[in-house]
């Protein structure tokens, strides 16, 4: 995927704040993306599924209308193909990638991975790439339909300043669509997955949420992210799973200058990786590290204590390299999370063996085991 430059992950972060991150837009198009898995849930009628597909295509769904302008359904051929193109970007196993770095012909050799790769950049031309070019030639300035529009005048407006800035080029777009795509739903997917996962295995912390939902909300009403202030046992528990779960378990980013750390030599353009699991399961930092308890995240008055409050916690990277998709992803777990609890109460399948706590494995993004779950209506 594309090299985030400078002028890249700037640019990218004023787009999720214009399209993703804007309240108003996000909660809406949030909304209509959780509305679309309770409408799919319904249709179940209390019989088991998997959560974490559901929830993807839904997000999906939103991203790409909003990435493109296109609507799609849960049938059409193109979800199915962004659904397999986020899966294999999930499947890329770390080592791989400090492979290919090292010894570039690794990438020719017929294993699995390759062909892996190589079925991802088909998927990039069959859809990403035709879908860029068709906004390309039907582009007319000052006028933004989509994220894809905003992106090609940025692009237009910063060669137009000359200013020698590396900004990369305007054909690198597709690529950076594909971030987009990946980031924006699998991530938020994955980290909604593991939320529902823990409301079945501590269903006392799922029934003080349905509580303090039923007190602030009531019976009549949809949350809004303008009651996320009143609902501070929901936002601590975001927080718990983020923290026990990590679904960003890695975090990296290249030195910039030569530099020492604990007594070991950097040179500038390693690169340094920052493990983000180890750091959220520091018995220093994190009393019973491997317990489940969202009240870490409460202050003695019960308030929420914040997402930056606490050291040790930064689910989404850190400092300027921090995921430029924050503000989008915290709305979109609020959202999801209230909206389904709000309506819903998550169960084991009868009979079921309780679900592991642990990642399946650690990946670019690490996910639950598959699991499956009964929903039942709580109104």
């Amino acid at each position: 995927m594309v090299r985030l430059t400078c002028f890249v992950r700037e640019y990218l972060s004023q787009q999720c704040m214009f399209f993703g991150a804007g309240i108003n837009e996000t909660e809406e198009r949030g909304g209509h993306a959780v509305n679309s898995m309770l409408e799919k849930i319904n249709c179940l009628k209390d019989q088991p599924f998997s959560p974490k597909k559901l929830i993807e295509s839904a997000i999906l769904i939103q991203l790409w209308q909003w990435l493109t302008s296109q609507k799609v359904s849960l049938e059409e051929p193109v979800l199915k193909l962004l659904l397999e193109f986020n899966k294999i970007i999930a499947k890329q196993r770390l080592e791989r990638s400090f492979i290919y770095q090292k010894i570039p012909f690794h990438f020719y050799l017929p294993i699995e991975h390759n062909r892996n790769i190589r079925r991802a950049k088909d998927i990039k031309h069959l859809i990403f790439s035709p879908v860029f070019q068709n906004h390309l030639k039907t582009y007319t300035p000052g006028v933004i339909r989509d994220m894809i529009d905003s992106f090609i005048s940025a692009y237009v407006k910063e060669m137009a300043k000359e200013t020698g800035k590396d900004i990369g080029s305007i054909d690198d777009i597709p690529d950076l669509m594909l971030s987009v795509t990946f980031g924006g739903s699998d991530t938020t997917s994955t980290s909604i997955a593991w939320f529902i996962l823990y409301m079945v295995l501590y269903p006392n912390v799922q029934e003080q949420i349905h509580d303090e939902l039923d007190q602030v909300i009531g019976k009549e009403y949809l949350p809004r992210w303008q009651d996320v202030q009143n609902m501070p046992y929901l936002q601590a528990t975001i927080c718990e799973v983020m923290r026990r779960s990590s679904p960003l378990p890695i975090a990296g980013s290249n030195a910039i200058r030569d530099t020492t750390l604990a007594g070991y030599h950097i040179p500038k353009g390693t690169l340094v990786l920052l493990d983000i699991t180890q750091i959220h399961h520091d018995k220093h930092e994190w009393p019973e590290p491997e317990e489940f308890k969202p009240e870490r995240f409460l202050d003695i008055e019960g308030k929420f204590v914040g997402w930056n409050k606490l050291n040790a916690f930064m689910p989404f990277g850190l400092g300027r390299r921090e995921c430029v998709g924050t503000a989008f992803a915290k709305i979109m777990l609020f959202t999801f999370a209230a909206t389904l609890l709000h309506c819903l109460r998550f169960e084991l399948p009868e009979g079921s063996k309780k679900p592991s706590e642990e990642p399946s494995r650690i990946q670019l993004v690490s996910s639950p085991t598959e699991f499956q779950v009964v929903a039942r209506k709580r109104r």
